[in-house]
């Protein structure tokens, strides 16, 4: 495999992860109808699920994504997938709403992982000495 194909590769599957993660924030309101009715709770206080994503994303985005330069990207992606795998486990097996408002603030929080793979995949990458517009030396 070539470099170029593996960096197309990297591309891909960032692209993946962040497409997948930021997804998770939307997902469920087409079900808030069902959602209610499962945990039996009105209307108004299943609502506000994706309020509670909105707010974890924004936390997220404030606290979270400042690490991208500070954690080793590897580390810091993994990490926040597992918590996100994690909240979206509670998510599904909430037993009442408290839970499921909470998971989805940790849901949020971590759905901010698509913009930091996305700033790592648009970093710069070196430029060859073979490179048409590499610098002269």
């Amino acid at each position: 495999m070539t470099r170029e194909a593996a960096d197309r590769g990297r591309t891909l599957l960032l692209a993946a992860v962040a497409g997948t993660a930021i997804a998770n924030n939307y997902a469920v309101q087409p079900a808030l109808t069902d959602v209610a009715d499962q945990l039996g709770v009105p209307s108004s206080v299943i609502g506000l699920v994706p309020t509670a994503a909105l707010v974890g994303c924004t936390a997220g985005f404030a606290l979270l994504l400042p690490l991208v330069d500070r954690v080793a990207p590897r580390r810091l992606i993994a990490g926040q997938l597992a918590v996100l795998a994690a909240a979206l486990v509670l998510a599904a097996s909430a037993p009442g709403a408290g839970v499921l408002l909470a998971a989805y603030l940790v849901i949020g929080a971590t759905a901010g992982v698509a913009a930091q793979a996305g700033g790592i995949a648009c970093r710069p990458a070196p430029l060859s000495s073979t490179h048409p517009r590499a610098p002269e030396a």
